[in-house]
């Protein structure tokens, strides 16, 4: 059983990025729910570069839950995360080139994206790799699988927030 809010809240505010982390998410699946507050302590545990923390913030840019909706900004935040190895993150971003959300639509990079994503745990991109590959000509699948094999995360430390 998870500590009562106060409770986690007193350790979050001692500065550990999973405990904020986790305060987030416990905003964001109380009922009822906090958006806002979830996104103040996930922004809190990004500035100590939690992975996690990094992909809520794109979620949540991407359907606009706390913050206004918007798609640049989702991307930025998953990108952050997929520097650390996040499949899912890396999933997302597929899916932003897949369907033109914030990117133009480049199906090369979505299956790039899908492909690290599979590689990096999220399983369920292969599959969305596989289907997608379908629409693709046999040069475009090399370009995306050169890609993904010479894919390397981009050290940038953030700021306040995404760069």
């Amino acid at each position: 059983m998870s500590p009562p809010i106060d409770e986690l809240r007193a350790l979050a505010e001692q500065g550990n990025a999973e405990d904020q982390y986790q305060l987030g998410r416990r905003y964001e699946l109380a009922v009822p729910q906090d958006y806002r507050e979830a996104v103040r302590w996930y922004r809190s545990a990004a500035m100590q570069r939690h992975a996690g923390a990094f992909y809520r913030l794109c979620a949540l840019s991407d359907i606009g839950r706390g913050v206004p909706q918007d798609y640049e900004e989702a991307l930025r935040w998953c990108r952050l995360a997929a520097d650390q190895g996040h499949g899912r993150a890396m999933f997302t971003i597929g899916f932003h080139y897949q369907y033109a959300h914030g990117v133009p639509r480049d199906l090369i990079q979505a299956h790039q994206w899908y492909n690290l994503a599979g590689a990096n745990g999220y399983h369920a991109a292969t599959k969305w790799r596989d289907r997608l590959a379908a629409d693709m000509t046999r040069t475009q699948i090399a370009q995306a699988q050169f890609l993904a094999r010479n894919w390397k995360p981009n050290s940038r430390e953030p700021a306040a927030g995404p760069p």
